[in-house]
């Protein structure tokens, strides 16, 4: 009788938890932080509940050893800048298939963009903006039909006497666990691509 009362006790444990890990998966919802400052230092991470999760960047000690790795390759800048241009596409790519899959789930309480292009081409740089110029036209009526967006600035620029695209982002919001676990496994592959990139 002493073993059996063990055993419905731990069973009736695991129950709790489970119903419990359920709870929070189908029912909480939690908040989404992602942040890029002028200094283009990424930060994201969730709220749940009180706690606040930090996903990225995960340890400092990375960003140091990769620093003198990118001092050596700045005298091979043209090669570069090819596979940032396709990668930034794939880049807006990924951000219109979760946009799509977040449809009507996700409640945006702060967007806050600001991208100033550049590149070694003036030429160029003019077909960058009025390529983002077009591309925010199609995208902001998306956001504001498909998600209860509150505050919004979105601001495109260009300098051409720099090379390098910099952009600095303010995202707040919040949605179910659910949805945010769903999306990380199937976007898995491009997601861990970009945090290699990163």
């Amino acid at each position: 009788m002493f073993i059996l009362k063990i055993v419905l006790g731990i069973a009736l444990v695991l129950l709790i938890l489970l119903f419990t890990l359920l709870f929070i998966l189908f029912f909480c919802k939690t908040a989404i932080y992602i942040s890029r400052d002028d200094k283009q230092n990424t930060k994201v991470s969730l709220k749940i509940f009180f706690v606040r999760i930090k996903l990225y960047p995960i340890g400092k000690t990375k960003e140091k050893s990769y620093k003198p790795k990118k001092t050596q390759k700045t005298s091979e800048e043209p090669e570069p800048s090819e596979e940032e241009n396709n990668f930034s596409s794939k880049y807006i790519d990924l951000i219109l298939n979760i946009i799509y899959d977040l449809k009507e789930k996700l409640y945006i309480d702060k967007l806050y963009l600001n991208i100033i292009f550049a590149s070694d081409d003036a030429a160029k740089t003019g077909i960058m903006l009025g390529t983002a110029f077009s591309i925010c036209g199609m995208i902001t009526p998306i956001l504001r039909k498909s998600f209860h967006l509150k505050k919004q600035s979105i601001v495109l620029d260009a300098d051409f006497n720099s090379n390098k695209t910099k952009f600095t982002l303010d995202f707040t919001g919040h949605t179910r666990i659910i949805k945010i676990l769903l999306i990380a496994f199937k976007y898995r592959k491009q997601l861990f691509k970009i945090y290699q990139k990163t």
